[in-house]
């Protein structure tokens, strides 16, 4: 995959920075995305920093909203009483079956930011260019526009206009956005991958067969997603459907045992052995050693 279209409210890549913690990449999934919600949990019950978050489709809702400093109790109540919709409309027109502006009464209800600049966390959203195939990334501006355009899932979703493009949902070239939350700074990042499509068989509608049709793209996105990832997460949601919203607290348990049993790695990951340490120190001080050797000797 080439590399992202950072927009034009999009300040680009920046290198690793001190900022401490994990870098969160949370993917696309509808309502399998609640699990991102149980990772969450056991990451703020264990006191593991969040330095940044990125994310795609449904990752790009609940990452903003916890990136804006709502409460996570409050994002979980919201997403039990969520159904379809809340979100969207149904209006069948020449580019889609549905709207997704009701995106916005949803924003304006939970989100304590409207606005990328005014986020505790520093957050940055993927949408695709429906003009060249390329990733577009969000990370300063209006925060509805960019979910709005990262929720567009093709077929169903109306694509979103922001300026002359048209976008939709960033699934489709950045399954999980392991590369923008590197782009933002992150020295560590947690992916977390939920999937499409849990059902098996034959499909039994127009909207199963875009799911399958876009998740057998993805699956040849995996080793370019999964290179920027420290740790990937994949909580068990085969079982839930794209529209099960009914069964959030099963998806945010999956992705609660999930991030439980991946405790370990993570806590590694953000402390590692004192020896560890040492050694990469020690490697870096010869190296330095090797420069100053070879100067002197061109001399």
């Amino acid at each position: 995959m080439s590399r992202p279209h950072h927009s034009s409210l999009d300040a680009g890549p920046v290198a690793p920075s001190e900022r401490p913690g994990l870098g969160l990449a949370l993917g696309g999934g509808f309502a399998r995305g609640f699990a991102h919600l149980g990772v969450l949990q056991v990451l703020e019950q264990n006191r593991i920093p969040i330095s940044y978050i990125a994310g795609t489709s449904v990752g790009s809702i609940l990452g903003a909203a916890y990136a804006s400093g709502a409460p996570l109790a409050r994002i979980i109540a919201t997403c039990r009483t969520l159904r379809f919709r809340d979100i969207a409309r149904w209006r069948v027109s020449r580019l889609g079956l549905a709207s997704n502006h009701r995106l916005g009464d949803l924003i304006e209800q939970v989100f304590e930011s409207r606005k990328f600049e005014d986020l505790k966390i520093p957050m940055a959203i993927v949408a695709t260019d429906l003009a060249n195939g390329e990733p577009v990334v969000f990370t300063h501006g209006n925060l509805c526009e960019a979910i709005r355009a990262s929720c567009a899932f093709p077929g169903l979703f109306e694509p979103v206009q922001i300026g002359t493009r048209y976008l939709a949902d960033g699934g489709l070239v950045a399954q999980v956005p392991t590369s923008a939350a590197r782009d933002l700074g992150a020295r560590h990042v947690l992916a977390v991958s939920v999937g499409l499509d849990g059902h098996r068989g034959a499909p039994s509608n127009i909207f199963q067969v875009v799911c399958r049709a876009v998740s057998a793209a993805q699956k040849h996105q995996l080793e370019i997603w999964e290179r920027h990832a420290d740790l990937v997460l994949r909580p068990d949601v085969q079982s839930l459907a794209w529209d099960d919203f009914d069964r959030a607290d099963e998806a945010i348990e999956a992705g609660a045992v999930a991030a439980r049993r991946a405790l370990p790695r993570i806590q590694q990951l953000l402390n590692p052995p004192q020896d560890a340490h040492i050694e990469f120190q020690a490697r870096i001080e010869a190296e330095a050693q090797s420069h100053l050797w070879l100067a002197e000797a061109s001399r």
